[in-house]
């Protein structure tokens, strides 16, 4: 500790305060109970108006760590965040600032903290805690580890799937599922993401109870609920329909495996669903068979009827469904039943299709005709161990970026489904339907003007088109842009961009840098030419698309704006290159401009053109 105990006393009993009436430093206290920690104290303190006790730990790098309080003496009894041992849990770390500069100040900040928490539990004000935390201290007392993929929004009585498999170190993985799952990917997956191999596991019967609204239950505290306690919390806290279906569901025996399991689904105030789990011994009974005129044995649930020699073993449930990791981790999981098609998964597609899958998208197809070559790897999400297939046959095969892409993302993300097709992107509207509701979204990034203004005409002809998405990067980092397109509108396309003039040839008028600039360098010859930007221009053009993406998704963006993002224009300007009025305006006028692109006239998307476009068609 950077101050000492005496240090800590003194200060806090000349400081202007009310809240510690005595500080007395412990010299002696047990290190295995009190684990991590430097020095403890016992303090003298006022808890609805009674004098009290408590302990506080200070652990080694205090003032930089919080202390720690303790009911030691088990004063207050059952309340929330009061764990085994009278541990306190009042805060974490890092939501509340410490300044270092005032460790007394720090002691009675949280002690403040630490009153306030013990108080709303003797008042049973937080009693609604006991059930946020339930998990946690469900925990405490759990032998097993179940490992759970299950859709906790279908709030029916149902039979899981459910594996278990010895593993080295004496110890066993536990793996459930849906019934509806796919048991032949759900096997491939359970190997990927976990390392086990589940098809010769031995299988037990499981099932998903999920309780009704408005149950409150107190998680064992000390001691782990009796098997009477635990039918009964669970028995009286189901509606009338599952209770039916339960019963139905367990009384059909089942062949003598020795072990049953249940995974309960607790709703929560805050509108989360609690889960925890157990094995029981299971309750073998003998069956005399008719048809071979000889006896069996079978397995009768313990809730239907309880064996002689019961046994029950509390489970950990380790989430692995996408639903609880996508909302979890700040995805959508609005997303899961959207398709969207990205054309071209170069520098900026393949960031593209690889942030789309980390949102929650349950279905990416992707269409490109290039493969991955040493070049791209720096701007790539692609890296070096994606460039060959490894195939003895066909050595030094350069794999495509679509098949690239495909393996990088069921690596990754595995609950996207991902569909790489290696071809032109002119020669798919004419291969698949394009219209709603076969895809969602469509994302254009394969950065060539006149295919992408051949696209755009094919997409605006369709009687029922998804909203199409336009990205591209300028050279040396000046700026991105992502034009929206087909949403819930059709006035405003990627053709208006290009609007003719008498005496110029066309050019894009969204652009920052002024038309007619050769930008395309060359290393080894005109084979090698490219056009100069980083791999986080392509990122920021990525999440610019992305973000625009999402919101369509999800309802909440209207119409077709043009939306650019301005970098640092030095090099550009170093270089030479000139840029164009638009790149003189700020972040408000490229907002207050956004549909400002739109030509009238436009041979495309105005009604004019798209008159002319269904007589020629």
């Amino acid at each position: 500790m950077e101050v000492s105990l005496e240090f800590i006393r003194k200060q806090v009993l000349e400081m202007d305060q009310t809240l510690i009436r005595a500080f007395n430093p412990k010299d002696d206290f047990d290190k295995e109970k009190y684990s991590g920690f430097e020095a403890m104290a016992e303090i003298d303190v006022l808890i609805c108006e009674e004098p009290t006790k408590l302990t506080v730990g200070f652990p080694k790098r205090f003032p930089n760590v919080l202390p720690s309080f303790y009911d030691d003496e088990n004063q207050f009894g059952s309340i929330p965040h009061k764990l085994p041992g009278g541990l306190l849990c009042f805060t974490r770390s890092d939501s509340l600032l410490i300044d270092t500069r005032y460790p007394s100040s720090i002691v009675l900040n949280c002690l403040e903290k630490v009153i306030s928490l013990i108080e709303s539990g003797i008042t049973g004000e937080n009693q609604n805690d006991f059930m946020e935390e339930f998990e946690v201290y469900w925990i405490k007392k759990s032998f097993l580890d179940i490992y759970a993929h299950i859709d906790t929004s279908n709030e029916r009585v149902r039979e899981l799937n459910l594996w278990s498999k010895n593993i080295p170190e004496n110890d066993f993985f536990i793996a459930a599922s849906e019934k509806k799952d796919d048991i032949e990917n759900l096997e491939k997956l359970v190997k990927h993401l976990f390392k086990i191999d589940i098809s010769n596991a031995n299988k037990y019967r499981c099932f998903y109870i999920p309780l009704k609204e408005g149950t409150f239950l107190i998680p064992p505290l000390d001691e782990k609920w009796s098997f009477s306690e635990l039918k009964t919390n669970i028995m009286s806290n189901l509606t009338e329909e599952n209770l039916k279906i339960f019963n139905r569901l367990a009384n059909r025996p089942v062949k003598s495996t020795s072990l049953e399991y249940i995974i309960v689904g607790l709703p929560t105030p805050n509108g989360n669903v609690a889960l925890f789990g157990f094995g029981m011994t299971g309750n073998k009974i003998p069956f005399k068979s008719h048809k071979k005129n000889k006896e069996t044995q079978k397995q009768l649930h313990p809730f239907i009827l309880k064996p002689k020699d019961m046994s029950v073993y509390n489970a950990k449930i380790n989430r692995w469904h996408p639903s609880h990791l996508i909302g979890r981790s700040g995805g959508h999981i609005q997303l899961n039943d959207k398709h969207i098609l990205i054309a071209g998964v170069g520098s900026i597609g393949s960031e593209i299709a690889l942030r789309f899958a980390k949102a929650g998208v349950g279905k990416i197809s992707m269409v490109d005709n290039d493969r991955l070559e040493f070049g791209n790897i720096h701007r790539h999400v692609l890296g070096s161990d994606q460039l060959y297939y490894a195939i003895e046959e066909v050595p030094l095969m350069q794999k495509s970026k679509v098949f690239g892409m495909k393996d990088e993302i069921n690596r990754k993300y595995p609950f996207s489904k991902v569909e790489a097709f290696y071809k032109d992107i002119l020669t798919v509207p004419e291969e698949m339907d394009m219209n709603k509701p076969n895809f969602d979204l469509i994302i254009v990034a394969i950065g060539s003007p006149n295919t992408e203004m051949e696209l755009n005409r094919l997409f605006q002809g369709l009687p029922e088109p998804p909203p199409t998405l336009y990205t591209w990067v300028e050279p040396l980092g000046i700026g991105g842009h992502t034009l929206v397109t087909l949403n819930g509108e059709r006035k405003g396309c990627y053709q208006c961009l290009f609007k003719p003039d008498e005496i110029e040839p066309i050019f894009n008028r969204s652009a920052f840098a002024q038309p007619f600039q050769d930008f395309s360098k060359s290393i080894t010859g005109c084979g090698s030419s490219f056009v100069p930007y980083s791999f986080l221009d392509s990122e920021r053009s990525a999440i610019l698309t992305v973000e625009a993406g999402i919101k369509i998704l999800m309802g909440k963006m209207q119409g077709n704006p043009l939306l650019s993002w301005k970098g640092d224009p030095s090099l550009f300007e170093e270089s030479g290159y000139k840029t164009t009025i638009r790149h003189s305006f700020d972040s408000g006028k490229l907002e207050e401009t956004k549909y400002l692109y739109k030509d009238s006239s436009c041979p495309v998307c105005s009604l004019e053109g798209r008159d002319t476009s269904s007589i020629a068609n």
